[in-house]
């Protein structure tokens, strides 16, 4: 798979693979989540991102923009642009098992105008599956993983030193782990969600409406009884983030202040990355309701 391939597909973090999230106009007006972190004496900033977009998401709000430039070191959830795209697709994104008749049946209809895609993805594990539909979603109304917030801000970040939360590795180690019932399920959400549902995330994560952002990204999944995937790829992972940030934060040397940017939905729902970083210590202010100073 070619490198800049990968890099796009790596960049669909939770919001893809949910397939709920869907790319609009950001301004200089948004307000999405974004918050100041103050743990033993240092401070850090907490950006909510969604991973597509176009060149007229950015500048992003001013505040963001400061708090950006400002900044000492970079904090991503991975470092998408030092993948092994390859190597990672072979070990963990390989065809397993088969297809449910439900998610069959629905393919069926879908692949009726799309042959080459649909035989394109058959070599694919359907976690990777369902990547490779929201890439072709987006990719059709015009959007790009490499004009998402992490990747801008990746590329205006030299010479600052980038810390990653997790490993690419670990991430596809995860999705791969999944059971194979919510495996299919997702490539059926990639298929069948509709722009209606994608674009009511979007609309929440302009206007920094969190509790709307946790009812699409956490509380509909739920409902739905998808309860392995809240578990897996939010609640789990939001321990793991919470911990590696306090860490970084504490550290006695390194880069100070740090920003940091993560999907929205980990900061968002019941058990968020704001909620165990408060649990733990952390004090957190909303840059939109408080003095982000």
């Amino acid at each position: 798979m070619a490198t800049s391939r990968w890099r796009q597909i790596m960049a669909m973090n939770l919001l893809w693979l949910l397939c709920l999230s869907q790319a609009a106009v950001a301004a200089v007006s948004d307000t999405p989540p974004f918050f100041r972190i103050h743990y033993q004496g240092k401070t850090a900033y907490l950006l909510g991102s969604i991973h597509v977009g176009r060149e007229d998401f950015y500048p992003l709000a001013p505040q963001i923009e400061a708090k950006f430039a400002g900044a000492a070191g970079l904090v991503v959830e991975v470092d998408v642009t030092k993948a092994n795209g390859a190597a990672l697709v072979q070990k963990y994104g390989a065809a397993t098992g088969e297809m449910d008749e439900e998610t069959r049946v629905l393919m069926q209809s879908y692949c009726a105008n799309r042959g080459r895609l649909c035989q394109s993805l058959q070599a694919y594990a359907p976690w990777l599956q369902s990547l490779q539909l929201s890439l072709y979603r987006y990719a059709s109304m015009g959007y790009s993983a490499d004009k998402g917030i992490d990747t801008y801000l990746l590329a205006r970040n030299a010479p600052r030193q980038v810390f990653e939360l997790e490993t690419i590795g670990f991430q596809l180690g995860l999705l791969a782990s999944l059971s194979q019932e919510t495996q299919w399920s997702m490539v059926r959400d990639a298929v069948s969600a509709s722009d209606a549902e994608v674009l009511a995330l979007i609309d929440a994560w302009r206007s920094g409406d969190e509790a709307q952002i946790a009812r699409l990204m956490e509380q509909q999944l739920l409902d739905k009884g998808e309860t392995e995937l809240v578990e897996a790829l939010l609640w789990r992972r939001n321990l793991g983030m919470a911990d590696k940030i306090r860490r970084l934060m504490s550290a006695q040397t390194g880069p100070k202040p740090l920003f940091i940017v993560v999907g929205a939905g980990h900061l968002v729902g019941q058990k968020s990355l704001v909620k165990q970083l408060t649990a733990a210590g952390a004090e957190l202010t909303s840059c939109w309701s408080g003095s982000c100073d």
